[in-house]
């Protein structure tokens, strides 16, 4: 009798879709490609939260949060919210090989609250050493026209932390900013994925 065996990486499965995103997760042999497809995951949260912007608008920035540790947590990823790392990191991602990922959630008011966020990030929580290398601001917008807050705060970072380097997401998403500059522990180069979600609501009927 023989048996066929199969490798996950051989179903076929749509790209883009939540199931494609833990399957390249899961079989990632780098930390460079798995942190590319946890911000895939992280994208699919964030989606679920745009797309039921009507029932968040009373939700705090922890509460926020907490249903995006929960999703990724659906998906199957080692995810943590408020755990101690360097101090109360917002959200905690660990993985094989030493791979950890920190991502610190702000609630859009000040654009100095949100380089408060960048600098507890960078200088706080990660230590910047290979396969910790990669974190995310996530900026929760309730307020109109969430891409020229992203602009807006895109300057602010570059003006109040002139070692960091912005660019253009590489895929073309018109929302997220990417940022990279020497992390102070390890000397380094440290990413940065700036991401806002948004969540504004006002309906005119």
């Amino acid at each position: 009798m023989s048996f066929s065996v199969y490798r996950i990486s051989d179903l076929v499965v749509e790209d883009g879709t939540p199931l494609a995103c833990q399957i390249r997760y899961r079989t990632a042999t780098t930390h460079a490609e798995r942190a590319d497809a946890l911000r895939d995951l992280v994208d699919y949260c964030c989606g679920e939260l745009e797309q039921y912007r009507h029932l968040k608008q009373k939700d705090s920035e922890d509460a926020l949060t907490v249903q995006i540790v929960s999703i990724l947590k659906g998906q199957g990823v080692d995810a943590e919210h408020d755990p101690q790392h360097g101090g109360h990191c917002d959200i905690l991602v660990k993985a094989a090989h030493g791979f950890i990922w920190i991502a610190e959630a702000k609630l859009h008011s000040s654009y100095t609250w949100l380089d408060d966020g960048f600098k507890q990030l960078t200088t706080r929580y990660s230590t910047g050493v290979p396969g910790q290398d990669q974190g995310e601001v996530l900026i929760y917008c309730k307020a109109a026209n969430s891409k020229e807050k992203l602009d807006k705060w895109r300057e602010e970072l570059v003006s109040r932390n002139t070692e960091v380097v912005v660019f253009d997401d590489p895929r073309g998403n018109p929302l997220v900013f990417h940022s990279t500059h020497k992390h102070e522990n390890s000397g380094l180069d440290y990413g940065v994925r700036h991401k806002i979600v948004s969540l504004y609501f006002d309906p005119k009927k």
